[in-house]
């Protein structure tokens, strides 16, 4: 996360309508508020809390932070409880344990607690999520000491939400502070990549559109109740490329200012009338997820060529102007759309049907790994190990598949050859040679 200059996800719609900018983070969020007021339409009936939401609590059940938990790369469950700025994490009241009076050795090894690594501070904070557990677990190796989800809205503008995760660090005074790299404070520490990160988000009257997210194995989850909604999104930390200016992002020279580590989701709503990214009659179920943070988009549908194209930009150097970034994209798209946009009746056909494609600068480019697998009913398209700056990827229906022919469409004629009697089932039967048909 850049404290200064954060990233950017870019909706685009389609079929002519307006493209939206949506930016993460309040410094570009100022910088783009006149251009989003004027065109996004007027939201009266619902209206998201702007500013960071809460824990949720008997004061507050919506629009909140319900729950988040952290799993080690040991497979270790670790529920997280929130613990307000300038407060601790409680012990539980003690048991009552029975004496045992026998004779005991002590145990006089030393132990020598581990040195944990130097961290900076940014803002201040509300509070964090944490554990008892924490330190014992592992989960303090990189020297920060909880979590801290930041959700609100992208900007006052707009309704779609924004959700950074934050690492935390907590001084002498109990004060909690974002936990920052000593040499670039403008930037969080890099969170862990081989842990698993879990929030749920309790998001009020919103209906969901497309999730977005920043991280691996990144899934998303809606449920409702009573008009209202929740969502939970998981995933793992990754490293994104940030840019220090936009023409970083564009052509092959860009440096990334920093690579940094981090996870963050971006939820687009469907409370306007029409689909986050434009398809009328889609499911609203849709999960993307990438590191190329420039210019992520959500997918863009082409009726015609039946096809979905999405982008993703960085710089095409790391931070340090050798390495070139490379990039992933993976988008979950349910049964019920994969029907209404490619006519696939039955969704294991996608991994036949359909062909997956990176584009950069005008000329198709092989991806490292690219592949269309079905699970739980729905399409998971896993593109990755392609290079950066500005890449477009395109889903599309080939063009030399065709469906396996419903057996309603068969018709069944008899056919005859002396005493010889066969029924042919087929879509245009013929009867075999030296038969006729009856």
């Amino acid at each position: 996360m850049n404290e200064l200059e954060p990233n950017r996800l870019t909706r685009r719609s389609f079929g002519g309508k307006v493209k939206k900018i949506i930016t993460a983070g309040a410094a570009t969020f100022a910088l783009i508020a006149g251009l989003i007021a004027s065109i996004m339409p007027a939201e009266a009936a619902l209206n998201v809390p702007k500013t960071s939401w809460p824990a949720c609590s008997s004061a507050r059940t919506t629009y909140c932070v319900d729950s988040v938990t952290i799993t080690t790369a040991g497979g270790v469950v670790v529920p997280l409880t929130w613990v307000a700025d300038g407060q601790i994490l409680a012990t539980p009241e003690s048991a009552t344990v029975s004496t045992d009076t026998a004779t005991v050795t002590a145990d006089t090894t030393t132990v020598v607690a581990p040195t944990l690594p130097t961290v900076a501070t940014g803002r201040s904070l509300s509070g964090r999520w944490t554990s008892l557990d924490w330190s014992s677990n592992g989960l303090d190796s990189l020297g920060f000491g909880g979590l801290f989800v930041d959700a609100k809205t992208a900007n006052e503008f707009v309704n779609h939400v924004f959700i950074d995760v934050l690492p935390t660090y907590t001084n002498a005074e109990k004060k909690v502070k974002v936990a920052t790299q000593v040499d670039k404070p403008a930037y969080a520490v890099n969170m862990d990549p081989d842990t698993y990160i879990s929030v749920t988000v309790k998001t009020g009257e919103i209906k969901p559109g497309v999730l977005v997210g920043v991280g691996t194995n990144f899934t998303g989850d809606y449920s409702s109740a009573n008009g209202l909604s929740t969502i939970k999104f998981s995933g793992s930390p990754v490293t994104v490329a940030l840019a220090g200016k936009s023409a970083d992002c564009s052509g092959e020279t860009g440096v990334a200012k920093a690579n940094v580590r981090q996870f963050q989701a971006m939820l687009f709503i469907n409370n306007e009338g029409q689909s986050a990214f434009g398809v009328e009659g889609t499911s609203g179920d849709m999960v993307v997820s990438s590191n190329g943070v420039c210019d992520l988009s959500t997918p863009v549908w082409n009726a015609e060529n039946k096809e979905f194209a999405w982008t993703a930009a960085a710089p095409h150097f790391a931070a340090d102007g050798v390495t070139p970034n490379v990039g992933f994209y993976k988008a979950v798209i349910p049964a019920a759309d994969a029907k209404l946009l490619w006519g696939l009746d039955n969704v294991n056909d996608a991994v036949k049907a359909l062909s997956v494609q990176v584009i950069t600068d005008g000329s198709v480019t092989t991806a490292a790994v690219a592949t269309v697998g079905v699970k739980s009913g729905k399409i998971i398209i896993d593109v990755s190990g392609f290079g950066y700056s500005r890449p477009k990827l395109k889903i599309a229906l080939k063009k030399s598949w065709k469906p396996a022919t419903a057996m309603l469409n068969k018709t069944t004629i008899t056919c005859v050859m002396g005493k010889s009697v066969k029924k042919i089932t087929a879509v245009k039967p013929t009867c075999p040679k030296g038969y006729k048909k009856k």
